[in-house]
């Protein structure tokens, strides 16, 4: 190879590099939020104007409790869908509104439960849009975090396993952000509002996620949502299936680092 050649991949690998060091520099993390005079601080129903949406967005803005002292059942990804498929047989609907009262009881038993979830964190994002959870606001989002049962070292395509999906809300990120989490230390690429995928640089961790078990069936239709592998992208780039299960660790209340491979 001659010098003049050696001379101009240098430069190309620093231009990225460069590249790379800027477009993480640039991507979100969890931040220490003050939700002092957040208008949807007390509104733990949110904007939500059905029953449903109502009952839903109660689950999912818990806020953070002690946990130091609890006996917290830990599962592998494996383990966790087969503890939730055996709740979907038990509830047997794919929606809150058709619940009986009898199963309806049966969901809120379920969604006390506080568990532990170990995975690899390929795919991390800030919520790409408010939702009525948070009375819509551009400031105050969900985080989700796609826990999936193996590392990889390219961001979600045809062919991949589907992830558990875990998410801090604008209520606990404080406690996760002053605990030392860092979601650019653990996850391997994010995905931005565009639908894009920026590599961080780092290789996916295996982290165990500690929280609120929730069964969001408005994320629960097979095919679209729900699947063992991802099948196919919409026009917007969104792929899917795009989940495991439509159970959820969320609120996520603890994030441990267990290290790369």
């Amino acid at each position: 190879m001659t010098t003049h050649r050696v001379f101009r991949l240098s430069l190309v690998c620093c231009s990225l590099g460069a590249c790379a060091a800027s477009a993480t520099a640039q991507l979100p993390e969890l931040r220490n939020l003050d939700l002092t005079g957040w208008d949807c601080v007390s509104k733990l129903e949110g904007i939500a104007k059905t029953q449903d949406g109502k009952e839903r967005n109660q689950q999912k803005n818990r806020s953070a409790i002690e946990i130091a002292d609890l006996k917290i059942p830990s599962f592998d990804t494996t383990a966790f869908l087969a503890r939730v498929a055996d709740y979907d047989r038990q509830i047997g609907k794919k929606h809150r509104r058709n619940l009986s009262p009898a199963e309806k009881e049966r969901i809120t038993d379920i969604e006390k439960q506080i568990v532990s979830v170990t995975g690899w964190l390929v795919l991390a994002y800030r919520s790409p849009k408010p939702e009525t959870t948070n009375c819509q606001s551009e400031e105050f989002r969900d985080w989700h975090l796609e826990l999936s049962p193996a590392p990889a070292d390219h961001p979600a395509q045809v062919g991949d396993p589907t992830p558990i999906i875990c998410e801090i809300t604008p209520r606990t990120e404080a406690l996760l952000y002053r605990s030392g989490v860092r979601i650019q230390r653990l996850a391997a690429f994010f995905r931005l509002p565009e639908n894009s995928f920026v590599p961080t640089g780092v290789k996916p961790h295996k982290i165990r996620v500690t929280g609120f078990l929730l069964w969001d069936d408005e994320h629960n239709k097979a095919d679209a949502d729900v699947g063992s592998t991802i099948g196919w992208f919409s026009a917007e780039g969104y792929h899917h299936p795009w989940r495991a299960t439509g159970w959820e660790i969320h609120p996520v209340l603890k994030v441990e680092d267990l290290g790369t491979e």
